[in-house]
């Protein structure tokens, strides 16, 4: 049988250094995902003839003159797009860190946050009534074992006795 118990902790402090370096980790695997999903929509429009036909539309509406591309030249395009996941990268990972810090100058005047935890234990109760029984059944083969080699005593000593 399961017993549950409702258990109070309270959070006073994080570690700086342990937040650091987890959501450097976890907004790094956000970054590479946004440079890589960038890649591969440009690609797929590339390959779709997306910018090609915008190109169109623009020299059509004399936008654009016949000799101008607007995408022309990718490569500024992905170094922004690559700059802009770093400064994601780097501010999240600082905000988190001061969060950090923060939280645990004002846990020492508040006391913390308190987290109510459901703490489950396993009743010993059932493995100990089987065991008890075991215990007992064992005891009741020695009881009848010794009452059954009792017995064959008895009818020999019966039978020296009669001859």
């Amino acid at each position: 049988m399961v017993r549950v118990n409702r258990v109070r902790r309270i959070i006073r402090k994080i570690d700086p250094w342990t937040v650091l370096k987890v959501t450097f980790v976890l907004n790094f695997i956000v970054a590479l995902t946004i440079v890589l999903g960038f890649s591969i929509l440009w690609v797929l429009l590339v390959n779709a003839g997306v910018p090609q036909g915008l190109e169109d539309i623009a020299r059509r509406l004399a936008l654009l003159d016949q000799d101008a591309s607007l995408v022309g030249n990718i490569e500024p395009l992905f170094s922004s797009v690559v700059f802009l996941a770093t400064v994601y990268l780097l501010t999240q990972t600082a905000l988190a860190t001061i969060g950090a810090f923060f939280y645990n100058l004002v846990s020492d005047l508040v006391g913390g946050i308190e987290v109510v935890v459901l703490e489950e234990t396993y009743n010993d109760a059932q493995n100990q009534t089987l065991e008890n029984t075991q215990e007992e059944h064992q005891d009741n083969k020695e009881t009848m074992l010794m009452t059954f080699s009792n017995t064959l005593k008895n009818l020999k000593n019966e039978e020296d006795e009669k001859e």
